[in-house]
């Protein structure tokens, strides 16, 4: 038996922040994880910038295209494509521990490592206004001191621009990243018709990202060796690891507990206890753990699976959403015959807000990438020239490809749930998923889509197709349990307690009741923290 005040399950961007507040509260918090970790490649990508590595070392394959050749997707490159060799321990088990049943082809990507998914984002840190939060028991005031708290730990780089109309004030924030020619190209003809663009419903502006571009708590300065998707160089982008690392030097009374795959919990409500069932991975062992309170931050899927395997809700469909998410190769024609910039960083370049009916309640947002580092021949798959064909026109053309990757908002639908099956003794209990929008949301997103296109030749850039990887892709799962003022005994009060319960919080997107279109990180930690501050004043 293990014991502590607030059990924590998960080391993702969630569980972390939510630690966080409790152990700086001064509570004994016991943070569970199975905690997965890159042994294998971390140790063999030197300290190069991309085009350096790719010109001079001659084991590159090793990095690049895996051991095992783990990084050569075969067929459609449908999701994950940012998980490369070095990246690909994030997904390690999860098959095996959380298996997932998606007849409908959902992509639903669990993690098991440190750090969870957050362990391999691409670090766009976008908060939500007001009018994204009108389904939410709570508003951009309540969240905006647990904003500014996970900004000052997590570190956000951005600018004060146009995007600060549909994104809002953020403090502090750290010099924006230096833009590569790609996208001050594009930022220069967005401001030469900046006017049109505006009144037109769009803004565009300088990506904010949980980027160190200058010292920060002993990470950064970003080296910009265009290596994000392969290495952390000089820990510039923010990885939930690096908090457990300072939990761990900080409070004596954390604990990080690795190698436990929490399964059950149980309440003592008489006593004023839970405890939380767990198998150590190691050797197959039962451990129970027991606090005052417990917290699951495990993620949407790993979440559901604890909830309703606890409660005896087996077969019990729950909502699910995701966002709907489709990118677009382009050439930028704004560099034609002009030479580029090399140092530059693998992460979004620019975001794009677009406000479809003047609301701010329906926006959809995207993010403009360059595109190098992950390799041409992930594009030369999508091609429809031949691959030889491809692979010379591609190579010709590398300095003007970008990509443009547009998300949309999610809300529940009838054809968007999840249930746990029930599984014969001994076996593992799967989820069952589906996700299957309407033809209304569906004719939305086409859309907005077409505008998206049309904004993206203006401002100089040549569409080449649109890729939608599926249900699933855009890796933002929420809604299993929504946060409501009144709601069942499967939805979670204001402060995120799941109402069939006295004594468990959910931390995790689990509670979000909507889906907006942008990133859902920032605002993850920031509920997270919110979370986690209240449990701990909830605690003697």
């Amino acid at each position: 038996m293990i014991e502590a005040d607030v059990i924590v399950v998960g080391s993702g961007a969630s569980g972390v922040q939510a630690a966080w507040a409790l152990a700086e509260a001064g509570h004994a918090v016991a943070l569970v994880d199975v905690g997965e970790r890159d042994r294998h490649y971390a140790p063999l990508i030197p300290p190069l910038d991309f085009l350096t590595l790719r010109r001079t070392d001659p084991d590159q394959h090793r990095i690049f295209l895996g051991d095992d050749f783990e990084g050569v997707p075969f067929g459609p490159v449908r999701v994950g494509a940012q998980l490369t060799p070095p990246r690909q321990y994030l997904t390690r088990r999860a098959d095996e521990l959380a298996p997932v049943l998606a007849d409908d082809g959902f992509a639903a990507m669990r993690s098991l490592a440190l750090g969870g998914l957050a362990a391999g984002w691409g670090a766009a840190s976008l908060p939500w206004l007001d009018e994204e939060l009108a389904d939410f028991p709570f508003g951009r005031a309540d969240l905006q001191p647990h904003y500014d708290r996970v900004a000052a730990r997590v570190g956000i780089c951005g600018a004060s621009d146009d995007l600060l109309a549909v994104l809002g004030p953020l403090d502090p924030l750290l010099p924006p990243a230096p833009l590569d020619s790609n996208a001050a190209a594009v930022l220069r003809r967005y401001g030469r018709r900046r006017a049109s663009f505006r009144r037109r419903g769009l803004h565009v502006g300088r990506a904010r990202l949980a980027l160190a571009t200058r010292p920060f708590r002993g990470r950064g300065p970003c080296p910009l060796d265009d290596m994000d998707f392969w290495a952390d160089g000089a820990r510039a982008v923010y990885r939930p690891r690096f908090t457990v690392e300072e939990l761990e030097e900080r409070f004596p009374r954390f604990r990080y507990l690795p190698g436990l795959f929490a399964e059950t919990f149980r309440e003592n409500t008489a006593e004023q206890y839970v405890e939380l069932d767990c198998r150590a991975l190691h050797d197959g062992s039962r451990a129970c753990l027991r606090g005052r309170r417990l917290v699951l931050a495990g993620g949407v899927f790993g979440t559901a699976r604890v909830v309703l395997q606890s409660l005896g809700a087996v077969g019990r469909p729950r909502p699910l959403l995701s966002n709907a998410y489709t990118y677009f190769p382009a050439l930028d024609l704004n560099l034609v015959g002009k030479p580029v910039r090399d140092r530059r960083h693998s992460l979004s370049q620019l975001c794009m807000a677009y406000d479809p009916d003047g609301t701010r309640r329906h926006m959809v947002s995207a993010q403009l990438y360059s595109y190098r580092s992950l390799l041409l021949f992930k594009l030369v798959k999508e091609s429809m020239l031949s691959h030889a064909d491809s692979i010379r026109v591609l190579r010709q053309l590398s300095d003007l490809l970008v990509i443009l990757g547009v998300h949309h908002e999610d809300r529940p639908e009838p054809g968007k749930w999840l249930a746990l099956r029930p599984a014969a003794e001994g076996a593992v209990p799967a989820l069952e998923v589906h996700h299957q929008s309407s033809p209304r949301t569906l004719a939305r997103q086409a859309r907005d889509e077409r505008r998206m296109r049309r904004f993206l030749l203006e401002l100089g850039c040549l569409p080449l197709g649109a890729v939608r990887p599926g249900a699933g892709s855009s890796i933002h799962y929420a809604g299993t349990f929504p946060m409501r003022t009144r709601g069942g005994p499967l939805t979670c009060t204001p402060d995120g307690r799941l109402r069939a319960t006295r004594l468990v919080h959910l931390a995790d997107g689990s509670g979000f009741p909507t889906l907006p279109a942008k990133g859902l990180t920032l605002t993850l930690m920031a509920n997270a923290d919110r979370v986690g501050r209240a449990v701990a004043e909830q605690l003697p």
